[in-house]
């Protein structure tokens, strides 16, 4: 079979087409080519030919009926609006077409056809500007040449599924971080040294060598909520699967996330060859195609759209594609954040108006408390550090902080006391940024320390531990505020964060999971009883609230977890989430 990488995803029959508003994906998994015919209510047919192993969109203006042969047989089927099918080969028909499930109802008007259809001509336009770092060897022209040639046949595969286009907004250098150790400090550099235009991307390429052990990781990005992706030059090894490579990052940067599909781009594990067996196709996976279809719909109707101001009934859509997804792949950080912005109970309201209601208002109150505490835990700081010999140092240092926080809570009494004290915890002793970075939590966060308050703060922090590590203390804190913050998501969104560790320097350390699970259930047992709060200020030892560490393994990386747990679905890995919860359930400080 021959290989069709950034081949034509699918060849219309007919000449002209009226606007058409909604959207249906069809992939074809099958070894051959595929024709069909695609006809709405009082319409002509409109031909079809699909080619093998590609996903396309097909646009209706409603619900539409699709026709296809197999065995010398017609076979008729009516096709839902915003769905996704599937061609599969079948031993008895040789031929099946199947719709992908989607969690919850569908709405009403999705089974209607559209009044007024929406022209989806011209594409979505989104301008990158492409870079190499210092350390890149090749001469300009040269290194413009192979780049310019990647990202046009990137764009071309994102277009072709999503009606995006990327189109190259110039070239352009910048000094990267000659002390970077991970692909994450190399976006950090990124995102400081070049900025990005509102409604535009930067696209860094580093050279910069990064130990694989430590960092295997081929880029980092952020979705949808940031406007930079780095990518590490030279890897993979070959061009076919660093165009892949471009594919998965572009996509995530207009609302793709992870997929369980072996060909998608929007893999876990990409660089494992798939680009050059016989018949692959660098593609999207159907429902995350349908996904970027509809954020560029999104996008024609407002170029800067947010998740705060996404029409209602793309809303709805777009929380059971993402529901979807998650369920295939779970644990997927980015599938979570959108989730949680997305939580509201829209599909009880199956036509509801095109605007949002407002979101409820801040607490101000707790801002206040949370501001006060963030600045208790700072002075406290600033005062250790000035103690010389003196300071305190570790689990000690960390118990100091915690009766500052506590200290300075009780004083603001108040229903938001204990909501408040367990954010603040987790800004205060973080000095990574994470609950700021994270779009599920930027929001609640980002207003109660500036810039220079932060940059004061984490100048005297001073190395604050719990059971003498410091990424247990910072992540059972963070634990902490995001079992206030997300509520019912927040296991979740420990378990994702963990997942994310597979690519970074230390990889997936258990231990840190089962101290973010820990700060969840400290937070929530707090609520429960305000007298924990006091006890928490009385004495603060790790063993009180951190569960046994014996036998959860540390510093496992991708290749290792997959060993010796499959993925987060797999049986093995969900016992020792369980057996965390155990542990923690047998600790009295949760009893």
């Amino acid at each position: 079979m021959r290989l069709r990488l950034f081949a034509p995803l699918v060849v219309l029959l007919v000449t002209s087409l009226p606007a058409r508003a909604a959207v249906i994906v069809i992939g074809n998994y099958t070894d051959a080519d595929i024709a069909f015919t695609i006809a709405e209510p009082d319409e002509k047919a409109r031909s079809y030919k699909v080619l093998s192993n590609t996903v396309v969109p097909v646009f209706v203006t409603g619900p539409a009926d699709i026709v296809f042969t197999t065995k010398g047989r017609e076979t008729k089927l009516r096709l839902d609006m915003y769905s996704a099918y599937l061609f599969l080969p079948d031993p008895t028909a040789d031929l099946r077409l199947e719709g992908l499930e989607l969690p919850g109802n569908a709405l009403d008007r999705d089974s209607r056809p559209e009044v007024n259809p929406v022209p989806r001509d011209p594409p979505v336009k989104i301008p990158v500007t492409m870079l190499v770092d210092d350390v890149d060897p090749r001469a300009d022209e040269l290194w413009q040449k192979e780049l310019r040639k990647r990202f046009d046949e990137a764009a071309d595969v994102i277009e072709k599924a999503a009606g995006v286009r990327f189109t190259l907004a110039g070239f352009d250098t910048w000094k990267s971080d000659p002390t970077a150790k991970n692909t994450s400090d190399l976006l950090d550099g990124l995102e400081k040294a070049v900025k990005a235009k509102e409604g535009a991307l930067v696209l860094g390429y580093s050279s910069r060598k990064i130990d694989e052990k430590v960092d295997p990781a081929f880029g980092a990005a952020r979705g949808l909520s940031g406007r930079h992706i780095l990518i590490r030059e030279w890897r993979p090894r070959s061009e076919l699967e660093r165009g892949e490579v471009l594919v998965h990052f572009l996509a995530q940067a207009i609302g793709g996330v992870g997929s369980p599909d072996p060909g998608s781009a929007l893999r876990a594990k990409l660089g494992d060859r798939y680009a050059h067996r016989p018949g692959a196709v660098v593609r999207l996976d159907p429902l995350n195609a349908l996904l970027l279809n509809l954020w560029a719909d999104e996008r024609r109707r407002e170029p800067g759209v947010t998740f705060d101001s996404l029409t209602a009934s793309n809303r709805v859509r777009m929380t059971r594609i993402y529901k979807a997804l998650l369920k295939a792949a779970p644990g997927d950080p980015l599938a979570i954040a959108y989730l949680n912005e997305l939580d509201r109970d829209v599909a009880k309201n199956p036509d509801p108006p095109l605007k949002r209601p407002d979101p409820p208002a801040k607490s101000t109150k707790r801002d206040e408390i949370m501001r006060k505490v963030v600045k208790a835990v700072t002075a406290r700081a600033k005062l250790n550090s000035e103690a010389g010999a003196s300071a305190l140092v570790g689990d000690e240092l960390t118990a100091a902080y915690i009766r500052t926080a506590a200290e300075t809570a009780v004083r603001l009494r108040g229903p938001e006391m204990v909501s408040a004290v367990l954010i603040a915890l987790g800004i205060a002793l973080d000095e990574t940024g994470t609950l700021a970075d994270d779009a599920t939590t930027a929001g609640a966060v980002k207003d109660i320390e500036t810039t220079e308050e932060r940059a004061e703060r984490l100048a005297v922090l001073g190395n604050p531990t719990l059971g003498g590590r410091r990424d247990l203390c910072r992540r059972f804190f963070i634990g902490c505020a995001i079992g206030e913050l997300l509520r019912d998501a927040a296991e979740d969104a420990a378990v994702g964060r963990a997942l994310l560790d597979l690519h970074k320097p230390a990889n997936l350390r258990v231990p840190v999971l089962a101290a973010e699970l820990a700060g969840i259930t400290f937070g929530r047992a707090m609520q429960q009883d305000v007298e924990l709060l006091h006890d928490a200020h009385r004495k603060f030892t790790a063993t009180d609230y951190l569960p046994p560490m014996k036998g959860l393994r540390d510093c496992l990386s991708a290749e290792k977890f997959g060993e010796l747990y499959g993925d987060s679905s797999d049986a093995r890995f969900l016992a020792v989430l369980a057996d965390i919860r155990k542990r923690l359930k047998e600790m009295k400080a949760y009893k």
